[in-house]
């Protein structure tokens, strides 16, 4: 019987594979997640997805995770799947960050939020140069 830290490990492999192979030259996906991210890092008062996830205690991860899943499901529904699956990373990452006890998964996790942060960064980036 598989466990679901298994299960999770799996989808995460596939999720992290497809960002990297074919997510990555999207450009609106990149966009979609580099604007989630930079605004939930911002609304943590933190200047990366990464640095955000550092700083979230149980109760912002729970709310989050489920937030996630609401908002995830009604883009999915509303068929804007850019949007679903930018969420979707968004919420691999947070839950790798509890998986710290495999060296796989904290090695994925951080190539994961490698790939987040750079989208962050591109949309402050341009953010910054339209408001000049």
């Amino acid at each position: 019987m598989i466990t679901k830290e298994q299960d999770f490990k799996q989808r995460f492999a596939i999720l992290l594979r497809d960002l990297q192979q074919d997510g990555v030259k999207d450009a609106e996906i990149i966009w979609v997640l580099g604007t989630l991210a930079s605004e939930l890092a911002k609304d943590l008062q933190s200047k990366s997805w990464s640095g955000a996830k550092t700083k979230m205690n149980v109760a912002i991860y729970d709310q989050l995770l489920r937030k996630f899943q609401e908002r995830g499901n009604e883009h999915h529904r509303a068929g804007r799947q850019n949007e679903a699956y930018a969420i979707q990373v968004l919420s691999y990452s947070l839950i790798a960050r509890t998986q710290t006890q495999d060296p796989q998964m904290v090695e994925g996790e951080a190539l994961l939020d490698q790939v987040i942060d750079r989208a962050a960064a591109a949309y402050q980036q341009a953010k910054q140069v339209k408001a000049h």
